[in-house]
Parts: structure tokens; C-alpha cells; sequence
């Protein structure tokens, strides 16, 4: 049956996000059949593959060619960051990319997790004029500033610039959707509710 399927009819059946074991459902072949034919379709530019390892392996296969790309965000966030995060959502980057643009799309997404393992980004950061750019664009300098502080506290991270001031105001931001002042004497220093506290940091020792 796996000889006789034309790529086409894989493809509209395999079409979204599949495991190893849906894949072989939807197209009802052998475990090895599934692998064989995603391997091939991945080679012909339909398939991208996330995860491994002990995180499930997941599979997105698209009707059309993906574009190659390079590693978006969760790629470097699970690159730099001990905590490993589950990809539901293709981060699609194409061009240079690197810790700089990772750091605030991190910040954009306003969810717990991203944001944590973020912290672990600053000891890969090498143009804080573009960090310092990105984050007046996305109005997220203090978000950056109150991070850096307390990655500052539990990793060694690169040193930003003195150069690069903490903002007069006295509108607080909000990093998620929780108002806690963990980090008290940052949290004030930059106006910024973080969320975490030094239990969460642990995770990504």
C-alpha cells in the first residue's frame, strides 16, 4: 500500500502536526513504512521535525514546501537554556537571527516559561545597541532591564553597557500576566512585576 500511496494523498493525509504514531495511523503503514516516507518527504522540503531526544518527536508537514529557514526562538531558547521548552508553534525566522531577537520575542510572547528560560540568554547577548533597539520598538526596555538584573544574580552573563539606563517612569510593566514583586529592590528599580521566584529559577541551573 506505502508503494502504491502517491505523495500527493500523503501529503493531504499527513497535512498539520503528527507523532510518529498518528502518522502511521493516518496512513495506516508499518512503523518503519512511516518512517521511511516521512524521512522522504522531509528531504523534499515538506516536513519539519521538532523535538527528540526525551521531548516527542513532532512532525510538521505543510501541503507546499517550507521555505529552509534559520533557528527561531524556541531553537535558541532550548539551545541555551537548561530547561527544554515544547514547541507548539513553529517560530518562523528567516535571515539572521540570534540571542539579541530571541531575548524579546521571548518577552513579546508574555508567557511564563519562555520568558524563564530567556534569562539564560545573556550570556550569549553581543549587540546590546540591537537589544537596546528591539526593546524601545516593542516598548520592553524595563521587561529586558529587570531580567538582566536577576540573570545577573544566579548566572555569570555578559555585562550591559552602563551606558544603557533604567528608564524614569513610574508605570509598571508586567512581564506575564501576574503581579508579583519577586526580586523586590529589582522589581522596583525597574518598575516590573516578575514572576518568578528563586524555586523557578532552579529549573534552569
Amino acid at each position: 500500500m506505502g508503494n502504491r500511496m502517491c505523495a500527493e494523498e500523503k501529503l493531504r493525509k499527513l497535512a498539520g502536526l503528527q507523532t510518529l504514531e498518528t502518522a502511521t495511523k493516518a496512513l495506516g503503514f508499518t512503523r518503519q513504512a512511516t518512517l521511511n516516507t516521512l524521512s522522504k518527504l522531509k528531504k523534499e522540503g515538506y516536513v519539519t521535525v521538532k523535538g527528540g531526544g526525551k521531548q516527542k518527536r513532532l512532525y510538521r508537514i505543510t501541503l507546499r514546501k517550507q521555505r529552509k529557514r534559520s533557528p527561531g526562538m524556541y531553537d535558541i531558547l532550548n539551545k541555551y537554556s537548561p530547561m527544554k521548552l515544547a514547541i507548539w508553534t513553529d517560530h518562523q525566522v528567516h535571515g539572521p537571527y540570534g540571542p539579541e531577537d530571541a531575548l524579546i520575542d521571548a518577552i513579546k510572547t508574555k508567557k511564563f516559561r519562555p520568558i524563564l528560560a530567556s534569562l539564560r540568554l545573556f550570556n550569549h547577548i553581543k549587540d546590546w545597541k540591537k537589544v537596546y533597539r528591539l526593546a524601545k520598538e516593542n516598548d520592553c526596555w524595563q521587561q529586558v532591564g529587570a531580567l538582566y538584573e536577576v540573570a545577573r544574580i544566579y548566572f555569570r552573563v555578559k555585562k550591559m553597557p552602563s551606558y544603557y539606563t533604567v528608564p524614569t517612569t513610574n508605570k509598571w510593566k508586567k512581564l506575564t500576566q501576574l503581579k508579583r514583586k519577586n526580586f523586590p529592590h529589582i522589581a522596583k528599580k525597574w518598575h516590573v512585576y516578575i514572576p518568578f521566584n528563586e524555586h523557578d529559577l532552579k529549573e534552569i541551573k
